[in-house]
């Protein structure tokens, strides 16, 4: 997989909806892991999807496939404090104008999903992705009344089959429940495509507008926060972090949906 330069920061995937990828050049968004003034990066991601930066909402993440629902009073949940984040999930879905839902990934699927009048946003590691979060996520969307044919999905950056090496036995075991998520790396041992995994599942889920981001973090570790680049000791090595995918219902329409994708973006078959 390429490791293209970080795609444009600001998407409106469909209309009356913002969308933003951040790597390295916004800073390490993690209160967690890795240096740098985390707190201001986390603070200018609302200005991103032209929310304010208390509009923000942050959640656990746990590698499970839970759900919840950001309203108005979760606005501000974990942007100062991990422990104030909205415990137990891996994606939230919001109708609530002007209210920002946020991801951090550095190697895991951060996937963004806009409707015609809610979004919602998705952290899908391989324990979630093959649980089904990915569909837990669409599905909660369609409760809310959105038609998953009406959806549309932005597949953030995330670890490519190139890099994403794994015992063969764990391989078979993903695959199995998974078929798309078989992949070799570049140096031709057995590993896991994630990204092609959420696309099946978003496939599965109904979901017809899908476009993914041309880039693997592990190779494009000076541009992307990379997990596996900070600990496999393999080259390049890279300094840990975290970076976030944000979107948000925009009370302001901003016009029709756009014709094409920013560079580094493509739209999936």
């Amino acid at each position: 997989m390429r490791a293209t330069a970080p795609p444009a920061p600001r998407l409106a995937p469909r209309a009356g909806v913002r969308a933003a990828f951040t790597g390295r050049s916004h800073g390490n968004v993690s209160l967690l892991v890795g240096d740098g003034d985390a707190l201001a990066a986390r603070r200018g991601l609302g200005d991103l999807v032209g929310v304010a930066a208390d509009r923000t909402v942050f959640m656990e993440q746990v590698h499970g496939t839970a759900v919840g629902l950001a309203v108005a009073t979760d606005a501000g949940r974990g942007l100062t404090a991990h422990a104030d984040a909205i415990a137990g999930v891996d994606a939230l879905v919001t109708a609530e104008p002007e209210l920002a839902l946020v991801v951090l990934t550095a190697d895991c699927v951060p996937v963004l999903l806009a409707g015609e009048r809610a979004v919602g946003a998705a952290h899908a590691g391989r324990r979630g992705l093959l649980d089904g979060v990915v569909e837990a996520t669409v599905a909660a969307l369609c409760a809310m009344g959105e038609q998953p044919e009406h959806l549309v999905a932005l597949i953030g950056p995330a670890v490519g089959g190139c890099c994403y090496e794994l015992p063969g036995n764990e391989v078979d075991a993903a695959a199995a429940a998974l078929p798309q998520v078989r992949a070799c790396t570049r140096w031709g041992t057995p590993s896991i495509d994630l990204t092609a995994g959420v696309d099946a599942a978003l496939r599965r889920a109904g979901v017809r507008r899908r476009a993914a981001a041309e880039v693997c973090t592990r190779c494009g570790a000076a541009d992307w926060f990379s997990h596996r680049a900070a600990t496999d000791r393999r080259e390049p090595q890279a300094e840990p972090g975290r970076q976030a995918s944000v979107i948000a219902l925009s009370a302001a329409e901003p016009g029709a949906d756009p014709q094409g994708l920013p560079p580094g973006l493509h739209w999936l078959a």
